[in-house]
């Protein structure tokens, strides 16, 4: 199972693990904690897939963070340890590929506010991960296409060109993700 926020992040999804003969089922849960707390635990494997901002620097628009934990400020830290073994898998298919701890919040991290989550350890924030994992209890993986940075905040002129990246970036790698996760 892919769980996708957005309705463009499923299409993308969908779209790649079409194209490259996956088996996942791809479901788009709707943004925020309130839509993703309402999504029914799966007892298999299941992948969070979408788009998601840096808060440190060195990752670029584009690139990809595989959470190795998801947290929120009302979650406890949730580990993923299959996460060095999907970002190899990402790695090898050719992505620029970070690790870290991924921070969930309920509205879009800019400013003190991305940087308060750096100081915290996270190297990257989405707006739902935390939740969807709140009572998962199976194999799971968090990947997330970076569309804006510290120095590159969504607020920009150029935020269209990089949502446009990062959902290339989705549909490129979600047949990677259906045979590695799923």
């Amino acid at each position: 199972m892919v769980f996708c926020p957005l309705a463009m992040e499923a299409r993308a999804a969908r779209r790649g693990i079409r194209r490259h003969g996956g088996g996942a089922t791809v479901l788009c849960t709707g943004m925020g904690p309130k839509r993703s707390r309402r999504v029914e635990p799966q007892s298999g494997p299941v992948a969070v897939v979408g788009m998601g901002g840096a808060v440190v620097d060195g990752i670029e628009p584009g690139d990809v963070v595989v959470a190795t934990e998801v947290s929120a400020d009302d979650v406890s830290p949730i580990g993923l340890p299959q996460a060095e073994a999907v970002a190899k898998s990402l790695e090898e298919a050719g992505f620029t590929v970070h690790v870290g701890p991924v921070a969930s919040v309920a509205e879009l991290a800019v400013g003190a506010r991305r940087q308060e989550l750096a100081e915290q350890g996270a190297v990257a924030v989405d707006m739902e991960s935390a939740w969807l994992l709140e009572h998962h209890r199976g194999r799971a993986a968090v990947v997330r296409a970076v569309t804006d940075t510290p120095s590159h905040e969504l607020r920009s002129l150029v935020a269209p060109a990089r949502i446009y990246l990062a959902l290339r970036t989705i549909r490129r790698l979600a047949p990677v993700l259906s045979k590695e996760v799923c």
